[in-house]
Formats: structure tokens, sequence, C-alpha cells
């Protein structure tokens, strides 16, 4: 309820900018959108949080916090005694060393289940992985790896796709690129600015009734 007023009085304070800016990641304002992703053979949807919709094209697999309500529904019979057994190791954690562990070693287990990109109808395998926690967002991400450094870092350990849709600069780096810039392999939007393309997006799913902006 106060997090808003929180924020904004933090830049009155007298504090040395290490403790603001600590104040600031704990209240940890995030602008993004809430987007709903139909589970191929479930009735179900899942609602995934982003901050980055304009790589929606760029999404190539789901994560869900490996407590999610939706995990026992969704997951194959196959694939259930090895989710059961990660929801477990994960119950041995807190969420520090689940943050903590996944900058050194990706784990995580796929469901069988797989959701469908609202932007082009591809289909996503969802996997469960202990780096998603329930209590930031919806306890669930679309995972755009070409685009976001944990996510390319899963992608790469389990050999799952890696699609650019954001062109990188000339002079950027090899690998991950998380900057903003001009929309490529990403339909009717590609040639928009990432910015502008944020908007459009959220805009043409809203009219379908599966996408609104949300802070968390």
């Amino acid at each position: 309820e106060y997090a808003d007023a929180m924020l904004e009085a933090t830049d009155e304070l007298d504090w040395t900018q290490s403790v603001l800016s600590s104040q600031k990641s704990w209240i940890g304002r995030s602008l993004g959108a809430e987007i709903q992703f139909a589970i191929d053979g479930h009735d179900a949807q899942l609602t995934v949080f982003t901050t980055r919709p304009d790589t929606l094209y760029g999404a190539t697999f789901l994560v869900l916090a490996p407590e999610h309500p939706l995990v026992k529904t969704i997951t194959s019979s196959e694939q259930m005694p090895a989710v059961k057994e990660y929801q477990q190791a994960t119950l041995q954690k807190s969420e520090v060393q689940r943050q903590q562990d996944a900058d050194k070693e990706k784990t995580g287990v796929a469901t069988g289940a797989y959701a469908i990109n609202p932007i082009n109808q591809q289909k996503l395998p969802i996997w469960i992985a202990d780096y998603v926690l329930m209590g930031y967002g919806t306890g669930a991400i679309m995972a755009v790896p070409a685009h976001d450094e944990r996510d390319h870092g899963f992608a790469t350990q389990f050999e799952l796709p890696i699609i650019e849709v954001i062109e990188k600069p000339a002079d950027a780096e090899a690998g991950c690129y998380s900057g903003e810039g001009t929309l490529i392999h990403s339909g009717d939007h590609s040639g928009q600015h990432s910015a502008d393309a944020r908007e459009a997006i959220v805009a043409d799913l809203a009219k379908q009734g599966i996408a609104k902006e949300k802070v968390n």
C-alpha cells in the first residue's frame, strides 16, 4: 500500500548512496505487463509478468517457480517423478540461497507441458526452476534467452532455442544482449523501436483480453 510513497521519500533521505540503492532495490518497483498464455491440452491459463513485452517474439520457453500451484495440474505423468524430486530439493533452500545458486549453475526440470505464445501461436515448453520465485510477479516467467542473462544461461545449459528479436548494436559483445534497439523477427512489429513496441504489443494483446500493464 505504501510502496510508491516509500520509494519517492527515499530521495529526500540523508543516507549514503549505497544504502539508498539498497532501499530502492528492496522495494523493487518494476513496470511491465501481465500476459496470459494458454496451456496446450488444458483449460488453465498461465499468467506471466514481464518487464520486456517487446521481446515476446523471442520467448522460447516458460519457467515456473517449483511451488507454483499449476505445476501439479499440468505436469505429465512421465515427468511427475522428476518434478516432485526437484520440488522437494527446492524446499530445502531459502530464497536467498536459490538466487545465489542460480548464479553459479542453472538447474531445472521440464514439466512435459507446453504453453501457447499468444503473439505467434508457437508452442513453448514449460519448465520449473528454483531461480523463479513465487514472491515476485506471478511466479512464472517467459524466458527470452537472447535478451536476458539468466534465461540465456538456462537455455545454454539445457540446449533450448535462442532467438534474437532485438538488433544488436555493432559494438555489442557476443552472446546475450539485454539493451534497447530495433525489433527483428517480430512479425508486424519488426522495425519498431523496442520502447514503442512494448506499448504496441501490450495494446494489441489487451484488445484480446490477454494482457494488461502492471506495476510490481
